[in-house]
C-alpha cells in the first residue's frame, strides 16, 4: 500500500531548460539544478528493455514537489506521453507487490525501472486505472535519494 497520498507530480516536457524558469516564473517555485539519473534497466510496455538517461529537475519545496522530466526515447519517456500530467508518483514499501496488486484490479503496467540487483525502483501503470491519471509506483526510499538531490547532495536510488 501506498506510505502517503502522493509524493510528486511528473511532468514531461520537451526542454528541461526552457521549461524551469517558466514554471519557476508562472508558479512562483524554485527547481533544483537539473540532473541526470542513469536508469540501469528501463522495461517498456512492448517487453523491449536497456538503459536509459533522464534528465529531471524537482521543484526545492515539498513533498509534494513537482518533477520536470525531459523527452527521451519513444517510451514511457516519450513525446506521444508529453503534454499534461505524466504522472503522479505514490510511494511503496513494495513497489512489486503493490504493481501485483493493481494489475489484478485491473491496471495495466507500461513501464518500470529496476537496478541492477533486480529490485523494483518504479513501475508506471497506464492512465486507464484512475480515470485517465497516469501512476507511478515508486519505491519508498528514493524519497531520501530526491530529498539529497534537492539539497544538492549526491544520492544513489
Amino acid at each position: 500500500m501506498a506510505t502517503a497520498p502522493f509524493d510528486h507530480l511528473g511532468v514531461l516536457v520537451p526542454d528541461l531548460d526552457e521549461a524551469i524558469p517558466r514554471w519557476e516564473r508562472l508558479l512562483g517555485v524554485t527547481f533544483m539544478a537539473p540532473r541526470s539519473v542513469h536508469v540501469d534497466r528501463m522495461v517498456e510496455r512492448d517487453g523491449s528493455e536497456g538503459e536509459l538517461d533522464l534528465r529531471i529537475a524537482f521543484s526545492v519545496d515539498g513533498p509534494p514537489r513537482y518533477e520536470l522530466l525531459e523527452i527521451v526515447g519513444d517510451g514511457v519517456y516519450g513525446p506521444a506521453n508529453a503534454g499534461g500530467l505524466h504522472h503522479v508518483a505514490i510511494l511503496c514499501r513494495d513497489v512489486e507487490g503493490e504493481r501485483d496488486r493493481l494489475v489484478a484490479l485491473g491496471a495495466q503496467v507500461i513501464g518500470g525501472q529496476f537496478r541492477p540487483d533486480g529490485s523494483a525502483i518504479v513501475a508506471y501503470l497506464d492512465r486507464g486505472i484512475l480515470d485517465g491519471v497516469p501512476v507511478e509506483l515508486l519505491d519508498a526510499p528514493v524519497a531520501d535519494a530526491i530529498a539529497a538531490w534537492v539539497s544538492g547532495e549526491e544520492a544513489t536510488p
